[in-house]
């Protein structure tokens, strides 16, 4: 009678019949309070009823009194993983396991407690296993691809999505999951013939739109990215995703009222994301009609509300004293995400390389989300290396007072995937902000910007920060390539029998004001042509664009050469090779693209204005020694550039002359820099007492 009553139980819980299944338990129970079996349904019962912590009593009742089977468990690891016990449940899979060795479920569960515990390669090898013994289980494999790119392996996360599509062809979703694994990994031309596929199969997914507009956007192809954002927000109206996607797409049209429009929408949508006002700030730059007082102020109301935000928390726990330097180095902090194959590490690495590691110890805050050959050559310069890709603000600043940093360095302002809110937070008694941002961050608790004398005159830029303005002797910078570099080429006039201007910078740098004064330019030098070159001109209504802007100047699109991005680096440094002189675009200069013109014997005129952003290019041809190639206004900027035209030698000459020249100057002098970065960071040491404004002129 009683096994019979357990096999009805057992029939109604397969059923999903909890109550008569726990009845019928219940009922063998009263007759044998010890039966393993009943003891096991009634855990069963109660696990599949939402009471997953009464369940577990009676799972390990049942393995002592009827022997520890695998499937007793395993359940009991499921239950003990509902409350909490992720430890328990993982010695109970792992007990599973050792007794059924081919167990799939097991090792699907396992690889979720240890996903939940932070462990992701154990994890990944528990997944792999359940895959191997279940090749079609569809679930395991989502898991272990989840898994993989959490661990930062997006290509090998795209490689397990792509396996699973090709035993599933016909499913949707796991399309859908492919083509986005393609765009993570940066397989953009996969991952926009996979999603266009996923979006036949779903025609009105925003998702599925979204994430084909990104792949677009990434491939220059701005206009259709534009276009599939649009009907992304159009089905979706309150996606937050979208229509930051359509922002940054405008933005990198050149189209910056759009865009700011696109950025207030998603802030009307995400008012507490202090990112997305980043964003906003950081367009801000691109804006001549914005007068400095006016960028200041934008950049002081971000930072004053994030800091009130934080009062509560920073009046229980104040920023850290300065510690005795007596007897130690002093420690300094750098923060970024951008330790990798990025502009910043040519200006960053000759800094690192040449500090003086008697007087220093360095710190590095990884903030990189796919680490590479840059991001192992940081690691490798610095005393201590700290990944806070993943961190919370408040963890990664409790991390930075925990290692004791004495000058914490922010590397990118408000820049993508900045961590403007650990400096918001005050975890190190002295905060600085330099290389990554032309402006200030707009938090009181950054206390210093580092800076030059050219790039920020005193007297006049102070006033519109909310940092002081350290001013570093010989400029606010050092460049050196990331490694080998071509031979400069001969100035192509002397083939073509015309001048070619150019510039490599950023389309969104390229606004009416540039347009009419590089206008000007051409219309000084007859003949004369103006290359340029950026990724979104690959597509062909951003080339329209920008066309009928010179169009609107009476320039000829015959005289306007556009070039879409060269691939890799090699051939970008080559392509300079197709100018005989550099334009510098404002309010927002160029840096690395001036640096690499001057690198490759091109030399590069600027027109300085009246913030950091419009003087970084008269600080580098300072630090360069190469003030002749810095106009005075715009009519300056045209004779200068008609003057250059008009000097086939000259240009010769500065192909030969230019790198070695750059080599000798202070631009390259990482050493100097090195000094003179360290000085100033101990002079701010040693002024810690005082009020700010005390050694904001004086340093």
């Amino acid at each position: 009678m009683t096994r019979d009553m357990l096999a009805e139980a057992a029939h109604c819980l397969a059923a999903g019949e909890l109550n008569r299944a726990r009845a019928l338990a219940e009922a063998v129970l009263a007759q044998a309070s010890g039966d393993p079996e009943a003891l096991f349904v009634l855990g069963s019962a109660r696990a599949l009823s939402g009471a997953p912590a009464e369940a577990v009593p009676l799972f390990r009742h049942s393995i002592a009194t009827g022997g520890a089977t695998p499937e007793r468990l395993y359940n009991l690891g499921l239950a003990q993983h509902q409350t909490g016990d992720l430890e328990g449940a993982e010695r109970s899979f792992f007990a599973a396991i050792l007794r059924a060795p081919r167990f799939a479920g097991a090792y699907q569960s396992l690889g979720v407690t240890l996903a939940a515990r932070g462990n992701g390669e154990d994890a990944a090898a528990a997944f792999r296993r359940a895959v191997e013994e279940q090749p079609d289980w569809i679930e395991a494999h989502l898991n272990l691809a989840a898994v993989v790119a959490n661990g930062r392996q997006p290509q090998a996360a795209f490689a397990i999505y792509r396996d699973l599509l090709a035993r599933h062809p016909r499913n949707g979703h796991i399309l859908f999951l492919t083509g986005t694994a393609a765009l993570n990994a940066d397989f953009l031309e996969e991952a926009d013939r996979l999603l266009r596929q996923a979006l036949l199969r779903t025609p009105r997914d925003p998702g599925t739109m979204n994430n084909l507009g990104l792949a677009l956007a990434r491939m220059g192809r701005v206009g259709e990215a534009v276009h599939m954002f649009r009907q992304a927000v159009a089905v979706k109206s309150d996606y937050v995703e979208a229509w930051f996607g359509l922002a940054a797409a405008l933005d990198a049209q050149g189209d910056s009222q759009a865009a700011l429009e696109a950025y207030r929408k998603v802030a009307e949508l995400r008012p507490d994301d202090p990112g997305t006002d980043s964003n906003r700030l950081m367009m801000l730059n691109y804006r001549e009609t914005l007068s400095p007082a006016e960028l200041h102020a934008a950049h002081r109301r971000w930072g004053e509300r994030v800091e009130g935000a934080l009062a509560p928390a920073l009046a229980a726990d104040p920023r850290p004293v300065l510690r005795p330097l007596a007897g130690r180095r002093l420690r300094i902090g750098y923060v970024s995400p951008d330790f990798r194959l990025h502009s910043v590490a040519m200006f960053l690495l000759p800094l690192l390389e040449s500090h003086d590691r008697t007087r220093v110890e360095l710190f590095a805050y990884s903030n990189v989300e796919l680490p590479d050959v840059i991001t192992d050559h940081v690691r490798r310069s610095v005393d201590g290396w700290r990944d806070i890709q993943g961190m919370t603000d408040d963890a990664a600043a409790a991390q930075v007072r925990a290692d004791g940093i004495d000058v914490l360095v922010d590397l990118t302002g408000h820049t993508a995937h900045n961590r403007l809110g650990v400096f918001a937070r005050q975890p190190a008694p002295l905060q600085v902000s330099w290389l990554g941002y032309p402006a200030t961050t707009g938090l009181a608790a950054v206390d210093a910007r580092f800076t030059d004398a050219i790039a920020d005159p005193p007297g006049v830029s102070d006033d519109h920060q909310a940092e002081r303005l350290v001013r570093l002797e010989g400029g606010f910078l050092c460049y050196r390539p990331l490694g080998p570099t071509p031979d400069p080429a001969p100035p192509p006039c002397l083939e073509n029998g015309f001048v070619t201007f150019g510039s490599f910078n950023t389309l969104n740098k390229l606004n009416p004001e540039v347009a009419a004064l590089w206008a000007r330019v051409l219309d000084a030098v007859p003949d004369s042509r103006l290359l340029l070159k950026a990724g979104p001109l690959a597509d062909g209504s951003v080339r329209k664009r920008v066309l009928a802007l010179f169009a609107s100047h009476g320039i000829a699109a015959g005289r306007i050469d556009l070039r879409a991005r060269v691939p890799d680096n090699d051939g970008h440094l080559k392509a300079y090779g197709w100018m005989d002189v550099a334009l510098d675009p404002f309010p927002y200069n160029g840096t690395t693209t001036s640096c690499e013109a001057l690198w490759m014997g091109v030399p590069l005129l600027t027109l300085p204005g009246d913030r950091h952003a419009a003087r970084v290019g008269a600080s580098l041809l300072t630090a360069a020694g190469l003030p002749d190639l810095i106009a005075a206004d715009a009519d300056d900027f045209v004779r200068r550039a008609a003057a250059l035209a008009a000097n086939p030698d000259r240009l010769a000459t500065d192909r030969r002359t230019l790198r070695p020249r750059l080599q000798a100057s202070r631009l390259c002098d990482a050493t100097a820099f090195a000094r003179s970065f360290e000085d100033r960071c101990f002079a701010l040491v040693e002024s810690r007492g005082t009020e700010k404004g005390v050694f904001s002129t004086a340093l």
